[in-house]
């Protein structure tokens, strides 16, 4: 008989990215204590009066109808409209629109693309102060995007950026030193710069504290803390997170074991599409573990762990189609899922693939 495999697997993935923002607010609420508050539905009916006002040179009303068009703000999008009036505010001197008619030009939306350009606008809106822009420049500087790069300016524009409250500005600068990225890899250092971002409940850079304070990374092992930063960042969102901290209580990882914990995160994450957490989960209630047991419900995880390609969850849906178990037996299914696992490598799929080809009884076709 093919045995179900239980254990679970650890992924303790680091993703890579830069954040990228822009600013794309419109006021349609008027955020006043001692007034009523306002709140508009259907933001096209702004727009006759909007254009009334931004031909009459408002600079507000202009930004406003570019915002409504790049977002589409119930009208259909239309980024050369939306440049056209972002650039009629940026050039009465709106940082925001000047920002964002930036990203346009970076984007190649509403015009050509042109990361010159970009910078250029960049330049003006973070020459005033906006932080988003000095992000932006960050960002350009770091990677030579419109602008010959330069590590020590983009280090400064992403500080100045952070200290204004762009927490991805830090979390940018933890990357850079955790990876060593353009810059001498120093874990410290970016831990440091991850804490700064973390204050501001940046997912990402909880994220990787967690990861840090679970291995001992450049910072003191600290499981304890590992799990503070999982759990913050997973109640953020963080889908990685949230398998982690799974894990951690499942196999009682600076804390007690805890099997209903562990189903919940497992849950949460494979809820959000992560295959090892559908499988775990998959498991869980294919054994009653934090959840009561229930064949059916651990079939429809390992189908879809299976069908993102984990071998564990391909072979386990495979048994489940051999014993009819939570699902209606048929072994040309089961043959389907154990050759998609033996075809990654599983040892334990391809002999038990062997065996069901040797059987001389076997008829059906694989669907």
């Amino acid at each position: 008989m093919n045995q179900l495999r239980c254990l679970f697997v650890t992924l303790l993935s680091i993703l890579v990215f830069m954040h990228i923002a822009s600013a794309q607010e419109l006021n349609v609420t008027e955020n006043n204590p001692t007034k009523t508050e306002v709140i508009i539905s259907d933001p096209a009916i702004l727009i006759p009066a909007l254009r009334t006002a931004a031909e009459n040179g408002e600079i507000d009303a202009q930004y406003s109808l570019g915002n409504i068009y790049q977002q589409g703000l119930g009208v259909d999008v239309s980024y050369i409209k939306a440049a056209f009036w972002y650039k009629k505010a940026a050039d009465q001197g709106s940082a925001k629109a000047q920002n964002n008619l930036a990203n346009l030009y970076l984007d190649g939306l509403g015009f050509k693309r042109d990361p010159v350009k970009a910078v250029e606008y960049y330049k003006k809106s973070a020459a005033q102060g906006f932080a988003l822009a000095r992000f932006n420049l960050g960002l350009a500087y770091k990677n030579g995007n419109g602008v010959k790069k330069d590590i020590t300016q983009a280090i400064a524009y992403f500080t100045q950026a952070g200290d204004q409250g762009i927490s991805d500005a830090y979390l940018n600068l933890g990357l850079m030193y955790f990876f060593g990225d353009e810059v001498k890899q120093n874990k410290a250092t970016a831990a440091d710069w991850f804490s700064k971002a973390a204050k501001d409940k940046n997912s990402e850079a909880e994220y990787y504290l967690a990861v840090m304070s679970e291995k001992g990374d450049g910072i003191t092992q600290d499981y304890i803390a590992a799990i503070f930063f999982y759990t913050a960042a997973a109640e953020h969102g963080h889908v990685n997170a949230m398998y982690n901290l799974g894990i951690m209580y499942a196999m009682g990882i600076g804390t007690k074991s805890d099997n209903q914990k562990a189903a919940h995160w497992f849950t949460a994450a494979a809820e959000a599409g992560n295959a090892e957490a559908q499988y775990n989960i998959g498991v869980m209630y294919d054994v009653g573990g934090g959840v009561e047991r229930n064949a059916e419900t651990a079939v429809k995880w390992y189908i879809k762990a299976a069908e993102q390609g984990s071998v564990d969850a391909q072979y386990n849906l495979a048994v489940k189609y051999l014993e009819g178990d939570g699902i209606m037996q048929n072994k040309g299914r089961a043959i389907y899922w154990f050759t998609k696992a033996a075809v990654q490598g599983d040892e334990d799929a391809k002999a038990s693939l062997a065996q069901l080809l040797k059987d001389d009884n076997y008829t059906e076709t694989v669907n």
